[in-house]
């Protein structure tokens, strides 16, 4: 899949998400204009509107965006990024590349707001090993992948694509045994990129002894770095899906 066709199928993704937030569109908006790093001074200069039409939507003032509006708005947040290189961009492709097993993919999901990955951490009931004070970050949602299965369906290329895709997100990896392949392919995925794309955290479940490289992959990418205590996927899917971001 070319970069253009990569790109179209992002811009779907983000559209048809805002289209259908039926009662609060903008706060989708504001949740992927936040994911692009722009600010809202900086987008209305882009569109040519007010800062205010950015702030009204977003707060639900302004009701119902228009199919119009939302193309206008997805296609601002692209074309911004393309300006710094794509660089946000490049890794959300990866989300929503169709050639990843969905087999490999336990569960998905996007918070409603940004949150602070220290509350998912401790949701979990997760064993921090690295680089705890960056858990105060705001992560945007999770994946959920079956290491196992990871391995055996997909690609090197495509394992790299997948572990890279998960930036400002939580990776979470079950049936681990030492943890040592998702590091290294995690470390692997930042090769040939203008800045660091990686998780913002990463949860390793199932492991039975930990490598030391591992660690030392996380310490030196400073990536925090847990294991949860889960006794199987099922489990943590089930403790995953019972995070209520909003009352943590």
């Amino acid at each position: 899949m070319d970069q253009s066709e990569a790109l179209r199928r992002l811009a779907e993704a983000i559209a048809g998400e805002i289209c259908l937030a039926e009662t609060d569109p903008g706060a989708v908006m504001k949740r992927w204009r936040e994911r692009f790093q722009i600010s809202q001074k900086h987008l209305a200069k882009h569109l040519s509107v007010s800062p205010s039409v950015i702030s009204d939507y977003e707060s639900g003032r302004r009701k119902s965006p228009r199919v119009e509006t939302i193309r206008r708005f997805v296609e601002g947040l692209i074309e911004m990024d393309a300006e710094n290189g794509s660089r946000v961009a490049m890794a959300l492709e990866k989300l929503v590349t169709p050639e990843i097993a969905s087999d490999a993919i336990l569960d998905s999901r996007e918070f409603g707001v940004p949150v602070p990955a220290r509350l998912l951490i401790k949701h979990l009931g997760c064993k921090v090993l690295t680089h705890e004070g960056l858990l105060d970050r705001d992560i945007y949602g999770y994946t959920a992948l079956d290491s196992v299965k990871a391995i055996v369906a997909l690609t090197p290329q495509q394992l790299l694509r997948l572990y890279g895709g998960t930036t400002q997100r939580a990776a979470i990896l079950t049936n681990v045994s030492t943890g040592r392949s998702p590091m290294v392919a995690i470390k692997a995925s930042q090769i040939g990129t203008s800045s660091a794309v990686k998780p913002a955290v990463v949860v390793l479940q199932g492991v039975k002894e930990l490598d030391p490289l591992a660690i030392r992959i996380a310490e030196s990418i400073h990536l925090p770095l847990c294991t949860s205590s889960h006794a199987s996927a099922e489990d943590l899917i089930r403790s995953l899906r019972a995070f209520n971001p909003h009352v943590e």
